[in-house]
């Protein structure tokens, strides 16, 4: 999995590429609790990811 963001003002925007699994997920979490100082806005672009289990899933419901 690869992650690549833009952020605008308090906009973060996260285009991922490859698979979000129990493998990868925690990856995606730590870049999350990283990144979110600061933003009301959060879009994922997952037009490039071609899997995503339950994990993933549990990773993206805690961002909000």
């Amino acid at each position: 999995m690869d992650i690549t963001s833009s952020k605008n003002e308090n906009t973060l925007l996260l285009t991922i590429n490859g698979s979000i699994d129990t493998v990868t997920a925690p990856q995606l979490e730590q870049y999350l609790q990283e990144n979110l100082d600061n933003v009301t806005e959060l879009i994922f672009d997952f037009s490039a990811v071609d899997y995503i289990s339950s994990a993933g899933l549990r990773v993206m419901m805690m961002a909000n």
